[in-house]
C-alpha cells in the first residue's frame, strides 16, 4: 500500500513526550496507518503517516500529552507543489526534451568507410547532390534509393550500403577493382567457380553469357572467350552467331550473391590443454647407449609436458659417423582443464568455431551481407554435442578462368 500513500502524500512524523507508544497504539485502534516506525530514544519516535491521517493523530496525541512536528513531506502531491514553484525550470526541461527528441531526429553526422582511391570528399560530395548532408531530416531520407544513387553517379563505385545510428549516417562503399593486365593470353572462358546470383557484371573482353540476376551454377560459362563478328537474331527469338569467330581470353569483372556454410559443433564439457609458460632444458651427450647431462636439471621438474627432441652428431669424417650426438631437449609444462560450456555456453562457441573456419575459406574481399544459424543440423545434440550450421549470404568476385 505504500504506492497508494505515494500518490496520496505522506508525512514524516517525530513524536516526542511522556507516552509516545501510547499514541501508536491509539492511533491503530482507530484505524490509522502507520509504517516505518523507529525508536530514537529519549521518548521520541520517528514514523510515516498518509497526508489526511494528520489531524486525527494530532488529536491522539494532544490526549496523550506528546507533541509532534513534521520532519520531512513526500509524496505526489508535495511534488507537484514543488513543481509549481519552479515552473521555469519544468519548462525548461519540457522545452529541452522536446529540442533534444528534434534535434535527434536530423543527419549530424556523416562517416565514409571502405574507400581506398576515391577520398571521403568525393563521396560526401555525391551524396550531397542527392539530398545527403549534415541537417537533413533523418525520416525523408530514403536509403535505397540513395544507395542505388550514389552507386551509379561514379564509375568506379562497385556497391554502397548506408546505414544510420542515432544522428550518424555511415557510407560504406567497395569499389571497383580492374583486373589487371597478364601476359598470359591463353584463350579461356569466364566461367563461376562457385554457385551464385549476378549482381553486379562489367565485360571487358568477350561475349557475355549471362546478365545482372541471372541465378548461376558452379562451371557455368559468364563470360565466353569466343567472340563473333556478326549475331542476328532469327524469328523466333534465336540468336545465331555467324562469321568467323575469334578466341580470346575472357576478361571482366563478375560480382554475385552467393552462399557458404559450415557445421560446426562443440562438446557442453570437453578437455583442454594449456602451457603454464614454464619450460626448461636438458643438453646431453649421448655415446652409444651412454647418456650425459652436461646442462640443465637432471630429473624433469613438471608432472605433465611437452618434449621437443633436437639431434645432431658432433664428430665425423667423411662418410664416417662417429656415434656421439648432442642432444637438446625442452620441456613445457602443459596442465589439462575440464571446460563445462553448459548448453548457451557450447552453442555461442560453436558460432564462433563455424565463423572462424568461414573465414579461413573465404578471400578477404569478400563481403557478408547476411549471416544465419541452424541448431542441430544432424541431430548430435543428444550425444552431449551441440551442432551448429553458420550459413553466411556474401558479395564475392564468383569468376574463374577455364582455358580451351
Amino acid at each position: 500500500m505504500k504506492w497508494y500513500s505515494y500518490l496520496v502524500g505522506y508525512l514524516i512524523i517525530i513524536i516526542e513526550g511522556p507516552f509516545p507508544e501510547k499514541v501508536i497504539n491509539m492511533a491503530l485502534a482507530r484505524g490509522i496507518f502507520l509504517w516505518d516506525i523507529r525508536d530514537l530514544g529519549n521518548k521520541k519516535i520517528l514514523l510515516k503517516i498518509r497526508l489526511n491521517s494528520f489531524k486525527p493523530l494530532r488529536h491522539i496525541v494532544r490526549q496523550c500529552q506528546c507533541r509532534m512536528r513534521i520532519y520531512e513531506r513526500g509524496g505526489l502531491p508535495f511534488e507537484i507543489s514543488r513543481m509549481k514553484k519552479r515552473k521555469v525550470l519544468v519548462l525548461g526541461s519540457f522545452l529541452f526534451l522536446v529540442s533534444l527528441y528534434i534535434l535527434s531526429s536530423f543527419v549530424w553526422f556523416i562517416e565514409v568507410k571502405g574507400n581506398e582511391d576515391l577520398t571521403s570528399e568525393d563521396i560526401l560530395m555525391i551524396a550531397r547532390q542527392y539530398g545527403l548532408e549534415q541537417g537533413v531530416s533523418l525520416h525523408n531520407l530514403d536509403l535505397d534509393k540513395l544507395e542505388k544513387d550514389i552507386q551509379e553517379a561514379h564509375p568506379k563505385i562497385a556497391w554502397v550500403g548506408i546505414t544510420t545510428t542515432g544522428t550518424k549516417v555511415t557510407i560504406e562503399i567497395a569499389e571497383k577493382v580492374l583486373i589487371p593486365e597478364t601476359d598470359n593470353n591463353q584463350r579461356a572462358d569466364l566461367v563461376a567457380k562457385i554457385d551464385g546470383e549476378i549482381k553486379e557484371m562489367l565485360v571487358l573482353v568477350g561475349t557475355p553469357q549471362v546478365q545482372e540476376g541471372d541465378r548461376v551454377k558452379k562451371g557455368q560459362v559468364l563470360i565466353s572467350g569466343t567472340i563473333y563478328p556478326e549475331i542476328y537474331i532469327r524469328e523466333d527469338g534465336v540468336t545465331v552467331p555467324t562469321g568467323e569467330p575469334e578466341f580470346v581470353r575472357a576478361r571482366g569483372i563478375v560480382r554475385g550473391k552467393t552462399k557458404h556454410s559450415i557445421i560446426a559443433s562443440c562438446p557442453l564439457e570437453e578437455k583442454k590443454t594449456n602451457y603454464t609458460g614454464r619450460n626448461t632444458r636438458q643438453i646431453i651427450v649421448a655415446f652409444k647407449d651412454k647418456q650425459i647431462i652436461v646442462d640443465g636439471p637432471k630429473e624433469v621438474p613438471f608432472s605433465n609436458y611437452k618434449t621437443e627432441t633436437i639431434s645432431r652428431n658432433l664428430l665425423s669424417w667423411r662418410d664416417i659417423r662417429i656415434p656421439v650426438e648432442l642432444i637438446t631437449k625442452y620441456y613445457e609444462e602443459i596442465e589439462s582443464e575440464t571446460i563445462i560450456h553448459g548448453y548457451e555456453g557450447a552453442y555461442r562457441e560453436a558460432i564462433e568455431r563455424g565463423e572462424k573456419a568461414l573465414r579461413k575459406q573465404m578471400a578477404q574481399d569478400v563481403k557478408i551481407i547476411n549471416k544465419e544459424v541452424k541448431l542441430d543440423p544432424t541431430g548430435n545434440q543428444s550425444q552431449g554435442i551441440v551442432e551448429v550450421e553458420v550459413i553466411w549470404e556474401c558479395i564475392e568476385d564468383i569468376g574463374l578462368h577455364l582455358e580451351f
